[in-house]
């Protein structure tokens, strides 16, 4: 029971965590106007809360490793409380850079951090649905929100709706202080054998992970979908609101609606790489089959994206790939979790980190495409082509070289895994 009631905190932590990151993109419009931003400026906006996000994610799921992970949850929901109460200081575009660099930070070590939370309550077979599960709040956070969010704007202003997310923190570590706990009383390992035999990790064991060839290719195919949800957190409200000429509720509708399938989507690939591992005891036939076919298809239908012309269509395929696309996170943080146990928060930390390299990279080329092609709805149609290509190309570099050593797993969960 407890197990349940800390996968729904989190995935309520998970709601707050991206539609404090989103919030941003769905206030877009009315902060360019009242500080006169162009694209180039925005994009430097939408780029500046990656910054210290990947040194933050891995000092962070260090350290959630010595204090716990229970305490490292409840400091951040603190950080993002204050920090987004700091909206009514926000008077430029560098206070603005400012508040959205300490979110960031804040932000950084959430989900090495959840998923090593998640590692205490959940076995190895269920967590690719478990982690889908969790990171379903991202979407609901993200875009089931929106309405709201864009009521509050519209009503409001853009710095209550900031501070309003600060308030939905301070709740949540309410709850949380009250009836989160650290571990279950009974482990979750595969066997009450194995568990005392494992070796403290020493610095060569974590090098040899970090240089794996499943790690660096894990690692692209996180990157390239930080690279999409960046690109759809900072830039698809103002596409639909520019190019489509949306309404702000309009836009915000269409993409809770979109966004909220998508969601589903990824759960559902998630659970079939669960399935096929419990089937296989395969990381290559299950979780590495699954994540690089489903971001191949994503990428495909980005690039359809720009040979339709109907909005009914554009917004099918957008729909169809982010649920195809935005999923392979989960497989490769399944994947690396297996490779050194007894570190799995600081290998996910350093995985989940190092792949905001592309939250830094994405607003900033985006915001260029736009602004070089002088047509707004051409630039963006660039952007769609960039983006879909870049997950086809990592999709098929994760199929070919992730765990091509592996071997089968015949009884039990493994130990390490690295190849």
């Amino acid at each position: 029971m407890m197990a349940r009631i800390t996968m729904v905190m989190l995935f309520v932590l998970y709601m707050i965590n991206y539609a404090d990151k989103t919030i941003a993109g769905y206030s877009a419009v009315p902060i360019m106007t009242e500080f006169s931003l162009n694209e180039k400026e925005w994009g430097l906006v939408g780029s500046s809360f990656f910054w210290l996000f990947s040194i933050a994610g891995i000092v962070g799921a260090a350290l959630s490793d010595r204090i716990g992970t229970k305490k490292m949850l409840a400091i951040m929901a603190l950080s993002w409380t204050v920090i987004q109460f700091g909206a009514y200081a926000i008077a430029g575009l560098p206070m603005l850079v400012v508040a959205r660099v300490l979110l960031g930070i804040g932000e950084g070590p959430f989900w090495a951090t959840v998923v090593s939370h998640l590692n205490k309550w959940f076995p190895e077979e269920k967590r690719g649905l478990v982690y889908s599960t969790v990171n379903f709040g991202a979407f609901v956070g993200a875009v089931a929100s929106a309405p709201m969010i864009v009521a509050l704007i519209d009503s409001y202003g853009w710095r209550f709706s900031w501070a309003f997310m600060g308030a939905l923190s301070l709740i949540w570590l309410l709850v949380w202080l009250w009836i989160g706990k650290e571990k279950p009383l009974v482990s979750v390992a595969p066997s009450k054998v194995e568990a005392p035999t494992l070796p403290k990790a020493k610095w060569s064991d974590i090098s040899s992970v970090l240089l794996s060839s499943t790690f660096l290719f894990c690692f692209l195919i996180y990157f390239a979908q930080i690279w999409g949800t960046t690109f759809a957190s900072v830039w698809e409200p103002v596409y639909l609101v520019k190019v489509f000429q949306f309404t702000n509720q309009e836009m915000a509708y269409a993409i809770a609606g979109t966004g909220l399938l998508a969601g589903l989507m990824t759960i559902l690939i998630s659970s079939i790489g669960d399935r096929f591992f419990k089937k296989h005891r395969s990381y290559r036939k299950s979780y590495v089959l699954v994540g690089g076919v489903s971001i191949i298809l994503g990428g495909l239908c980005f690039y359809g994206v720009t040979l339709v012309q109907s909005t009914a269509l554009v917004l099918i395929l957008l729909c169809l790939g982010k649920g195809f696309a935005f999923s392979v996170g989960t497989a490769a943080s399944v994947i690396v979790s297996s490779l050194l146990p007894e570190r799995t928060g600081l290998l996910v930390g350093v995985l989940s980190s190092l792949v905001t390299l592309a939250g830094i990279i994405s607003p900033l080329v985006t915001g260029s495409i736009v602004q070089s092609a002088g047509d707004i709805g051409t630039g963006f149609g660039n952007a769609m082509i960039v983006n879909g290509l870049l997950f086809i190309i990592c999709g098929v570099l994760f199929l070919l070289f992730v765990k091509r050593n592996e071997q089968v797993i015949q009884s039990a969960p493994p130990i390490t895994h690295v190849s």
